[in-house]
């Protein structure tokens, strides 16, 4: 059952998500993944990429005893570095991580709000806790036992 309290929240929350929807950085997110999944380019690359990635595990079962291991791995690597540095590619990526860190930092925020001993999980280490441990890894907690 649902409490009017409850149901306040989840409002805020959606008040929330309509207010993050509205920023630069998600605006950017969006227009670079509707580029990446609509880009003819993109798309060849992405589907080469994939194809090549599926060629190159065949071959490393066997690892560097195939005679076209080191080939292989070559050519995925250069092709990688092709697909990494298309633009469109990296401004999504760019626009993935400002959107990551905008997530991140209203998050931080709202557990800061809650409770320190809170666990934030980032790779944003500005917005990372250290816990020390707890009671399943064998540190320190703060648990009343």
């Amino acid at each position: 059952m649902t409490t009017l309290q409850e149901l306040t929240l989840l409002d805020q929350l959606d008040r929330l998500n309509h207010m993050i929807k509205q920023t630069e950085e998600f605006e950017h997110y969006c227009k670079y993944n509707h580029l990446i999944n609509n880009d003819p380019e993109v798309l060849e690359i992405i589907s080469t990429f994939k194809r090549m990635k599926e060629d190159f595990e065949e071959v490393s079962r066997f690892g560097k005893y195939h005679p076209d291991f080191t080939t292989k791995r070559r050519e995925i690597n250069q092709y990688k570095k092709k697909l990494d540095l298309h633009p469109i590619v990296m401004e999504f990526r760019r626009a993935e991580y400002q959107l990551q860190a905008l997530l991140d930092e209203v998050l931080f925020h709202m557990s800061e709000d809650v409770s320190e001993h809170v666990n934030i999980v980032s790779d944003n280490p500005f917005f990372a806790k250290d816990s020390g441990g707890g009671c399943a890894t064998g540190g320190s907690c703060s648990c009343a036992v």
